[in-house]
């Protein structure tokens, strides 16, 4: 083996096509398996480049992921199965180990805290196992475990009979396999001890090419990479026979070996939404764009790109990345926005774009973000990579309403009347026809009516008038033109507090949008509201009854009962409650009655003969020629009552009553 060898790791997908990977020893390079992509793999190669590629296996082409890689020296090369990671080892005695995300090529190799160990040789032979571990395999047949944190390699078994260089790799069955620079493969137990000659691989032609490279691609078949010349085989199993040589281009340096792997492909999405449907001429725009990295192992740098219309103007915007991730940049300006955002696994990057839409702006707004994986990885879900919102554009009216009664304060149970005004002072391109009146009236307000009139510049009402407490017309507002609604009622006797009553308008529900719409933007004139203190009165009724009902022979007793009640919103004071008594009936002596119950009242009870003209008439037994125990001459009764009838239950109510004989 020449003094330039270097070591490549292939690292396949299941059911993909094989991935490398190759290591360097002088001014060698190594190649590890790109397994996000089936057609690509990677290279790291030492003297004279010591630098980082990716190689298309199709192509041949490499494209520089790194320059001057930490190290400075030729290394070996394996990837990682559960994220792709790229480990490298310094090709020497106690060489220091570096990881690298393939995904994130901005981002520097960052070495380990350690190195391999002083007593750990250089090797040509690095690869990881399905499950993740990071084998190491000199010459000396010691089979080396890699701690991934600290770079530390731990000596494990010694398996024998291997002889030296080429490379190791894991099958899909997890058995290790390793073909040495004589063309010799074996099978090898990670527990140690002799390995098992499976015989000696044969190429084409009786050629007998230095092996430094072995991979088992996704459908488990044997390839093999060699020295001078370069190039990659298929190995049948059964026959230890080579054929199908690719020639691997790209340098001049001898190649190393291969080594399998298992990698997730990256799955970046994209989502843009300006939270609405509608935008209007010279209002705002505001977009929302979330990147997601859906990918559950490793980072990933995507590329967002948004070319936004030349319709919006004054664009503005700004990153920001949770916990883990980073935006390459927190903010910009300009409508063609092209950045990037590292986004840890499940990690995200929002971007908020705003702009002005311009006031000659007709039709819809579309406009689409994407988001793109390195140019050397391949997305799994390319149809999420790109989100468009799309937005109807509406003219832009002006709309306005107020509303007043023109007092400061009502008295409960009077008649309230309204003016409201709507008015359209849009100045170009802003009729809004359809545009929705409403107004909800206070329930204390009673035998709601309205009407619309007196219209300037053409506006029309969509009714003349209407009744009822909720309102809901529509006016047809030219640009400059007004409309005016009155709106009366009754306000309850037993309102208290404080009348507030709100009108609102909107533009119709397509074609006009407003920016001084309060719903839309948070402030705005499209509301009004007229608060009035309300005088709170008193409000006692009375209810009379009889007992007995009905048609009465004369002589019978009939009770009179007067019941009262303060429904009003403040207390009654000096109530005087006064009832004649029916004529052909004479008044029972001593039969008043008072039932205060809890109003806290008292009562002074009087009596007329004389129609209420007065009341100081005493009543007597047999009064006026009423038989014993009744006087004719009470013409009526009077209930004085001294303190305050409250108009709160159950203090606001009681009942007086009197008897009288039917003559």
């Amino acid at each position: 083996m020449n003094a330039e060898t270097i070591k490549m790791k292939l690292a396949p997908r299941v059911l993909r096509t094989i991935i490398i990977s190759l290591a360097v020893v002088f001014g060698g390079l190594c190649l590890c398996s790109q397994s996000f992509a089936s057609t690509n793999a990677y290279e790291i190669r030492g003297t004279p480049d010591f630098a980082i590629y990716q190689l298309n296996l199709t192509t041949n082409v490499l494209t520089t992921l790194v320059s001057a890689y930490p190290g400075g020296s030729s290394a070996t090369l394996a990837q990682r199965p559960s994220d792709g990671m790229l480990f490298y080892a310094i090709n020497a005695t106690n060489g220091q180990v570096y990881r690298y995300n393939p995904a994130t090529p901005s981002v520097a190799p960052v070495a380990l805290t350690s190195t391999l160990g002083a007593s750990v040789p250089a090797s040509l032979r690095m690869a990881f196992n399905a499950s993740g571990t990071l084998y190491y395999l000199p010459d000396t047949g010691v089979l080396y475990t890699i701690n991934q944190v600290t770079g530390v390699a731990t000596a494990g078994p010694t398996i024998s009979g291997l002889g030296s260089g080429g490379d190791m790799a894991f099958n899909s069955s997890g058995t290790l396999y390793v073909v040495n620079s004589s063309r010799q493969a074996f099978t090898a137990s990670l527990a140690g001890g002799a390995a098992t000659s499976l015989g000696t691989i044969t190429f084409p032609g009786g050629a007998t090419p230095a092996p430094i490279g072995l991979i088992f691609d996704g459908s488990n078949t044997m390839r093999v990479q060699t020295q001078s010349p370069s190039s990659l085989y298929t190995v049948n199993l059964g026959t230890l026979a080579a054929s199908s040589p690719v020639t691997l281009g790209g340098g001049t340096a001898s190649t190393g070996d291969l080594g399998n792997a298992t990698v997730p492909d990256p799955d970046l999405s994209i989502t843009k939404s300006s939270g609405t449907t509608t935008v209007y001429q010279g209002g705002p725009v505001t977009y929302t764009i979330v990147v997601t990295n859906n990918t559950s192992a490793y980072a990933v740098t995507g590329t967002v790109t948004d070319t936004v219309p030349a319709t919006v103007t004054g664009v503005t915007w700004t990153c920001a990345a949770s916990a883990g991730s980073s935006c390459a940049a927190a903010s910009g300006s300009g409508n063609t926005i092209s950045t990037s955002a590292t986004l840890a696994p499940s990690g995200t990057a929002t971007y908020t774009v705003s702009g002005t839409v311009s006031t000659t702006a007709t039709g819809t707004l579309s406009n689409t973000a994407s988001v793109a994986v390195p140019s050397f990885l391949s997305d799994t879900t390319p149809g999420n990579n790109s989100a468009t919102d799309t937005d109807t554009i509406n003219v832009q009216a002006d709309l306005s309403l107020t509303k007043t009664d023109g007092v400061a304060s009502v008295t409960a149970g009077s008649t309230v009347t309204y003016t409201v005004v709507v008015k359209n002072a849009a100045t170009s391109t802003g009729a809004s026809n359809g545009s929705i009146v409403t107004d909800t009236v206070p329930a204390v307000i009673t035998s709601v009516t309205w009407t619309c009139g007196s219209p300037t510049l053409s506006a029309t009402c969509g009714a003349a008038s209407g009744s009822g407490n909720t309102i809901n017309t529509t006016a047809n507002l030219p640009i400059g033109a007004t409309l005016t609604y009155t709106v009366t009622g009754t306000l309850s006797v037993s309102a208290t507090g404080t009348l507030a009553n709100t009108g609102s308008i909107v533009a119709p529900a397509s074609g006009v949008s407003d920016p001084t719409d309060l719903s839309r933007t948070g402030a705005g004139n499209n509301s009004a509201t007229d608060s009035d203190a309300i005088t709170a009165i008193p409000s006692v009724a009375l209810v009379k009854s009889v007992n007995p009902t009905g048609n009465q022979i004369p002589g019978t007793d009939l009770t009179y009962t007067i019941a009262f009640t303060n429904g009003g919103g403040v207390v009654a004071r000096s109530l005087v409650v006064s009832d004649p008594v029916p004529a052909n009936t004479d008044f029972k002596v001593g039969s008043v009655t008072s039932s205060l119950g809890t109003t806290g009242l008292t009562v002074a009870v009087a009596y007329s003969n004389n129609s209420g003209s007065t009341y100081a008439y005493p009543p007597v037994s047999g009064g006026g020629g009423a038989a014993a125990g009744y006087d004719r001459n009470v013409t009526n009764v009077r209930w004085t009552f001294t303190g305050n009838l409250s108009q709160t239950p159950p203090n606001n109510a009681g009942s007086v009553s009197f008897i009288a004989k039917i003559r």
